[in-house]
């Protein structure tokens, strides 16, 4: 009698869509590794490495079904014309795998083992367009949506001329790829279906892509739907044919809602986490300059404010689109990524770089499916992350320790708790004050001991390192 209770509970729960999953505030409080490109089984050969390094949640690339192209193939960029990361971004038909990451059973077992070792799961989804190619799309998918004409807003075809228009910015094509209308309840609720099959499968949250194309309540209508309501059905609060997603409560939802005129990014935060796009720019800008200086990184330059916030140093957009970040090193990149995970605010996104040459943009070693470099595991970013999960909770002071004024030193200190150290510059002594207790503290990333007494922190610094006390 008491198993067939517990089958009973379990197909109760099941079909409820409760899922127990990797809390939200979890993955929230703690830094996420975008595992770019590679396949369903490579991260889950690489989950106990991504623990070890101190990483709560992975991100995947699109896992949807999406364009082979003429020739196929698992190239990153392309090369010999064959497979393009950015056919990730460009659906045939929303169902779980696809021939560059894997399929529905592999994704599940990745995020069976990931739930094991405590580490979330986020999917990168991509309701706002499918492919160009119209001819490459699943014939149920379209059928399902009503038609071709229904599947897509009424001016899709038409190029964006204006983001700060948002008709156009929401309804029309953006970068050629043509506009669903995210609107259309028959197109809704077949993405709803995906979406919960995503949960079920694990999945512990969502970034939506090109989320400010997507538009919100209160914006422009256009004449293909009924009413702007996308947000607040994908985030729970309503359901469409009566269905609901699974979970809602417990998911960590964000959107790339990358910041220009009238973006509205305080108005997408009521809905979900938004990306922090400026904040990027300074911070590669800084470090580009061999500058750290606290005066122009707290400023998080995001109406939305640091709480709504998942902040990066590079995105696989400006690696591998723009290409404005492919010139940074990992040394700077790696002070980039102390800045941002030592914080008290945002949600840090580490971008996984294929694995070859530092500097350039697509190396040539990776392809589609494979791991990229090793930097995600380097001392140093595994002793922030693991001063990010140390510190929660507490308040941050951010200052710069140069003993000539300048802006090459600078320290994030949490509460009385702890403190990282960025050293931009050459080797130098160290002497600041701190709220840390009277002792000597060890560096978490190379092991060299600093000392706290009276109200005064002192070391050595060698050129171009991260340290992290706690």
């Amino acid at each position: 009698m008491k198993k067939t209770l517990k089958a009973l509970l379990l197909i109760i729960i099941t079909n409820a869509g409760v899922v127990c999953g990797v809390p939200k505030q979890k993955i929230k409080d703690g830094a996420i590794l975008h595992c770019w490109c590679w396949s369903f089984k490579t991260i889950e050969q690489k989950l106990p490495e991504i623990a070890a390094a101190g990483f709560t949640a992975v991100q995947t690339s699109p896992i949807n079904t999406c364009l082979v192209g003429e020739n196929g193939g698992l190239e990153i960029f392309g090369r010999n014309g064959g497979g393009k990361w950015y056919y990730h971004y460009q659906p045939t038909d929303w169902k779980i795998g696809n021939y560059q990451l894997g399929t529905r059973s592999e994704f599940e077992s990745m995020c069976a083992a990931a739930e094991r070792l405590g580490i979330g799961v986020i999917v990168d989804v991509v309701p706002n367009h499918t492919t160009p190619q119209k001819d490459a799309l699943s014939a149920d998918f379209v059928k399902a949506c009503g038609g071709i004409e229904k599947l897509y807003h009424a001016n899709s075809s038409q190029s964006v001329k204006s983001f700060a228009n948002r008709l156009q910015s929401t309804t029309h094509s953006m970068g050629g790829l043509p506009d669903v209308n995210t609107e259309n309840p028959l197109f809704q609720s077949y993405f709803m279906a995906f979406m919960n099959d995503t949960i079920d499968c694990g999945a512990d949250g969502f970034r939506f892509d090109t989320s400010k194309h997507i538009g919100l309540p209160d914006d422009p209508l256009d004449p293909a739907a009924e009413k702007n309501n996308f947000w607040p059905v994908f985030t729970g609060r309503e359901a469409v044919k009566g269905v609901s997603l699974h979970n809602a409560d417990n998911l960590f939802l964000y959107g790339e809602v990358l910041q220009a005129e009238n973006t509205r990014e305080k108005d997408y935060a009521k809905y979900i986490a938004v990306t922090a796009s400026h904040y990027g720019a300074t911070v590669r800008s800084q470090i580009k300059s061999g500058s750290v200086s606290a005066k122009h990184l707290k400023n998080w330059r995001n109406e939305a404010g640091g709480e709504r916030l998942v902040t990066w140093v590079e995105s696989h957009d400006t690696y591998a689109n723009q290409g404005e970040s492919a010139k940074l090193t990992n040394a700077q990149l790696r002070e980039g990524w102390a800045v941002i995970a030592a914080r008290k605010e945002g949600t840090p996104l580490f971008f996984n770089r294929p694995k070859g040459a530092e500097g350039v943009q697509f190396p040539g070693v990776s392809k589609i499916g494979d791991a990229g470099n090793d930097e995600f595991k380097n001392p140093e970013v595994a002793a922030v992350n693991k001063f990010r999960t140390e510190m929660r909770g507490e308040d941050e002071n951010l200052f710069n320790a140069d003993a000539d004024g300048g802006t090459k030193i600078l320290c994030i200190e949490r509460g009385k708790k702890g403190v990282v150290i960025i050293n931009s510059g050459d080797d130098a002594k160290f002497k600041a004050s701190t709220s840390l207790p009277d002792g000597v503290y060890i560096d978490k990333a190379h092991g060299v001991s600093f000392k706290a007494k009276k109200g005064v922190l002192t070391g050595k610094l060698l050129a171009n390192k991260i340290y992290v006390l706690y």
